[in-house]
């Protein structure tokens, strides 16, 4: 599993701030916070690692790890961002980023209902999150194994829906990456399968995709320039 530690070190820059640390047998949680109320929350199973950052007023991280091995890492640098993340299945990875003002995300990453072949139910689900601007908007769900989602949501306004589900007793494999620059772009990418891939760039505003993948090897790409462009895809 990438653990990516160039990018985990930006969070042991300040070395002027406050920070604790919570570690033990079962898990290793850092939390780094300067300024006015800001809020994190940590719960951990077996050997999970968490970073916190936050800087600013009024931020909240809330983030609970069940199962072994995972690994989220947390920025917030502004006022009143605030991120949800559950890692329930094994060795899933997260790592966020949120810049400005009331910008919020929510990831999931956890195992399928129906339960896969591999012995260990190891899931290895990758996101990586990337907010800056206002009121920015993320819900992410990954259920499977082997998904990977990069977000980026750049100006104000944009609202991201992606769900990542792997077919029953089947590897998941499923790639999503959206990109959003400008204001009040809306973009959802479902994936229901194995080995799919959506790509997503948004640039202007008030642009809308809206992609659905089932089955296997489904590819999309969808480029948006301009103001109030719409497009529907349906693969499988």
């Amino acid at each position: 599993m990438k653990r990516l530690p160039g990018l985990f070190m930006l969070l042991f820059m300040a070395a002027f701030v406050l920070t604790s640390s919570i570690g033990s047998a079962e898990g290793i949680g850092v939390v780094t916070q300067a300024g006015i109320n800001n809020y994190a929350y940590i719960y951990q199973e077996v050997f999970s690692e968490v970073i916190v950052l936050q800087r600013g007023r009024e931020n909240s991280a809330a983030i609970e790890q069940v199962g072994a091995e995972h690994l989220a890492g947390v920025v917030q640098i502004g006022e009143k961002n605030d991120i949800e993340v559950k890692q329930l299945g094994q060795r899933d990875l997260l790592f966020s980023m949120q810049f400005g003002y009331e910008n919020y995300a929510n990831v999931i990453q956890t195992h399928p209902i129906v339960a896969t072949q591999s012995p260990a139910y190891i899931s290895n689900n990758d996101a990586f999150t990337y907010q800056t601007g206002l009121y920015n908007v993320l819900n992410l769900l990954q259920i499977g194994d082997d998904n990977t989602a990069s977000v980026y949501q750049i100006d104000d306004n944009n609202e991201a829906f992606i769900v990542q589900e792997q077919m029953p007793l089947s590897v998941g494999t499923n790639a999503t990456l959206v990109v959003q620059v400008g204001i009040g772009n809306w973009a959802s990418s479902q994936q229901l399968g194995a080995h799919q891939a959506i790509r997503t760039f948004q640039v202007g505003n008030g642009n809308t995709s809206m992609i659905d993948q089932r089955g296997l090897d489904n590819t999309a790409a969808v480029f948006q320039t301009g103001n109030e462009n719409t497009v529907a895809i349906n693969q499988g």
